[in-house]
């Protein structure tokens, strides 16, 4: 995600491998937060900077969920919140 006009991010996919008869998946994205979300949550009510880190957390969502120490998830949410701010 990014969160700055100055961030750029390259994407360089490859596969190495060796073995025949192999089925590789991989999927990424990188991008700024659509105009259109954006837009849908500050008509709810949220300033842009609300909307913009509702959306960031949100993707940490499915990460925290499979992280089991609720110390870490704390710390990982307060240094979101911190850069965030």
């Amino acid at each position: 995600m990014l969160l700055s006009n100055e961030a750029r991010s390259i994407a360089l996919p490859m596969l190495l491998c060796e073995e025949e008869n192999v089925e590789g998946n991989h999927s990424t994205s990188a991008g700024k937060i659509s105009n259109k979300e954006l837009f849908y949550l500050m008509s709810r009510g949220l300033s842009k900077k609300e909307a913009m880190k509702l959306m960031v957390r949100a993707r940490f969502n499915k990460i925290l969920e499979e992280i089991k120490s609720e110390k870490l998830k704390e710390e990982i949410l307060r240094e979101i919140n911190e850069r965030l701010n």
